[in-house]
């Protein structure tokens, strides 16, 4: 009687190892795309197929830098978005509203085609494309992919697409007029820019840097944005009634 039921339990115990779910297998990345339209296009699409992501944006410029970090959630009524420049000033946009406030002080409400007080260069409107994944990778359309290879970020495994960017064509897709005139102008002085796009997982974007040089060469702005915790359980409320 003992023997069986050492027997049995030794069986019930095998069984249940037999009916544990092993991991998941480490998703892989998707084909290497040859030309920047094929590229962008499947990018800022599955971008868009996302329901939220958290981000992180530094820009440097003749000596300035200047970080963002927050969160944006693709809701039914819009964009959502919630951010924080420099620790110091925060804005919450909604889908009809937004609101502003620096150093911990109190909410101010905002108009849409307000400019946005994190970016001289466009309006509160305008300001949710500059960290969206989707609208960032769009922003390269017309690009020319020069190199690519792979290389792991953060223990993510990317590939890494390095592009010319045609900023002409980058002004004529910004509807921000204040944007586009100082692409344009950037282009009419001979300026030349690149772009790097780390490419992880599903196709989703990882970081995306742009470098603004002078006719000699030099940098004039950089920017970097990272993207992280796709699909999250982010929330963004108006801070004020």
């Amino acid at each position: 009687m003992r023997k069986s039921v050492v027997a049995l339990v030794l069986a019930l115990v095998g069984l249940a190892g037999c009916a544990e779910r092993t991991g998941l297998p480490t998703p892989t990345l998707g084909p290497v795309v040859d030309d920047s339209a094929s590229l962008i296009k499947i990018v800022a699409a599955r971008a868009a197929e996302q329901g939220s992501v958290r981000f992180d944006a530094e820009t440097t410029m003749s000596g300035l830098h200047v970080t963002l970090a927050g969160d944006l959630l693709r809701a039914r009524e819009g964009r959502l978005m919630s951010l924080r420049q420099d620790s110091s000033t925060e804005v919450v946009v909604m889908a009809d509203a937004a609101y502003s406030r620096t150093s911990g002080g109190s909410w101010a409400k905002l108009g849409m085609a307000d400019r946005a007080p994190v970016r001289a260069d466009t309006t509160v409107a305008g300001l949710p494309d500059e960290v969206d994944p989707s609208s960032v990778v769009k922003s390269l359309a017309g690009s020319l992919v020069v190199t690519k290879g792979d290389e792991e970020l953060d223990g993510v495994p990317t590939r890494r697409y390095t592009m010319l960017v045609d900023l002409r064509q980058q002004a004529e897709r910004t509807s921000d007029i204040t944007r586009r005139s100082h692409l344009l102008a950037a282009y009419e002085s001979g300026f030349t820019a690149s772009a790097t796009v780390w490419v992880g997982p599903g196709d989703l974007p990882v970081r995306v840097e742009q470098v603004l040089k002078t006719l000699e060469d030099n940098v004039f702005q950089r920017s970097l944005h990272r993207f992280t915790d796709w699909n999250a359980d982010i929330r963004v409320t108006a801070p004020i009634s």
